[in-house]
């Protein structure tokens, strides 16, 4: 079956759906607006809010922020907490996050709320909110003179922030050609027109709605990744351990020993280390010090690498600023790949970046190892919650069949 044949299958559902889905609008819940910062906020969650969505709102409040929620789900009375929402809105579960938003930004446009709109933060709960970094996270967002900042950036396809937080000025807010942009958006479930309509075209028009290149970037993005590499020791010398391994990479080496391999430069720094630690201790018969029968020629041990990585002195080592820039361009390398947050999301959350994505296991962009190291950077408080969301859904590569298997290679799940 074609992917064009997939992805018309799956239009004609999402049609169905738009035409059976009852719709409706209930708002549960309003406070006036009297001036200041305003939070939209995507909700995808029933019966009762997650711990970590709670974190955010409660963050959110001590801010003065004042929250705008739209939930495609129903909370139950007794779990709804009022004092955390000023506007709080359920609606029908069609249109995926956009669908909320658009509903979010007709209720922002029609109650008043643009003209007295300092800054507004479009977010969703796609995301897993971690108490560490959340109150300096929040307020970067809103204390910024940039006019369009997103957390993190994608340079694939075209260069887009990503849609699960974005934080622009009031005036762009108020504008009419961002208003008609929420007015005219139509919704659909099938997950490359969202990304197309939605993720896409709203970059574009906010990068034409901004008055210079610099005005339209990304929190963390690569000039903030630089500027780390070259002022967190720890993070620069085990960027190994700090750097994800799921199945699916965008690296040109899936481990990063597999440089030192190939790359002629870092294998000659990697070749004088085994020879002085040789010279060290002639007599030592394990790992990759000495050669072994079943031992490639060109073959990195991981305990090697790792200790030499660790354990380096770039100033005193011979010519220590070559191999150190060399990396550091692999780093980056890596770094720019891809979506940021998916790839770079260890890092990323060490970094202060409080919120990570839901769907590392099930993309196959982190396997179990990389979910461990991310569930141990967490608040302890908020492990076992990490690890719950987590694998609600595995590896889609590993656990859909038949038509859902096409359409998830393909994009559209």
């Amino acid at each position: 079956m074609s992917k064009a044949t997939i992805f018309s299958w799956y239009g004609i559902k999402s049609y169905r759906d738009s035409v059976k889905t009852k719709r409706f609008q209930n708002i549960i819940h309003k406070n006036e607006f009297q001036g200041g910062n305003v939070m939209l906020f995507a909700l995808y969650e029933k019966t009762a809010l997650r711990p970590d969505t709670i974190e955010l709102l409660k963050e959110a409040k001590r801010q003065n922020i004042f929250v705008l929620a739209v939930n495609t789900l129903k909370l139950t009375s007794e779990n709804y907490q009022p004092e955390l929402f000023d506007v709080y809105i359920e609606r029908d579960n069609f249109g995926r996050d956009f669908g909320s938003y658009q509903e979010g930004m007709k209720y922002f446009y029609s109650s008043g709320i643009a003209d007295k709109c300092d800054r507004l933060l479009i977010l969703n709960d796609s995301v897993f909110f971690s108490k560490l970094g959340l109150p300096k996270f929040i307020n970067d967002l809103f204390s910024t003179e940039v006019e369009v900042l997103g957390a993190t950036e994608n340079r694939e396809i075209s260069h887009h922030l990503g849609s699960f937080c974005i934080s622009v000025t009031g005036k762009i807010a108020k504008s009419a050609k961002f208003k008609k942009y929420w007015h005219d958006y139509k919704s659909s479930n099938v997950r490359p027109l969202v990304i197309k309509r939605g993720e896409f075209t709203l970059s574009k028009v906010l990068k034409s709605l901004v008055s210079s290149e610099d005005n339209f970037k990304a929190l963390y993005d690569v000039v903030f990744f630089e500027k780390a590499l070259s002022q967190d020791s720890k993070l620069f010398q085990e960027y190994y351990y700090f750097r994800r391994e799921g199945a699916r990479s965008y690296w040109t080496n899936r481990y990063l020993m597999d440089y030192f391999q190939h790359d002629v430069v870092l294998k000659s720094f990697y070749e004088k280390y085994i020879e002085s630690i040789k010279e060290k201790a002639p007599d030592l018969k394990y790992s990759g010090y000495k050669e072994q029968d079943n031992k490639k020629d060109d073959e990195v041990d991981f305990v090697d690498f790792a200790t030499f990585m660790s354990t380096i002195d770039y100033t005193t080592l011979p010519h220590g600023h070559v191999l150190k820039q060399r990396l550091a361009s692999i780093y980056l390398d890596d770094f720019t790949r891809g979506s940021q947050i998916h790839n770079n999301c260890i890092a990323l959350h060490r970094l202060g970046l409080p919120i990570i994505k839901l769907d590392l296991v099930y993309r196959s962009v982190c396997n179990f190892n990389d979910i461990i190291k991310l569930k141990e950077q967490l608040d302890p408080s908020q492990q076992d919650e990490f690890m719950t969301l987590m694998t609600n859904r595995l590896s889609g590569e590993k656990f859909l069949f038949g038509l859902n298997r096409k359409a998830f290679d393909c994009g559209i799940l």
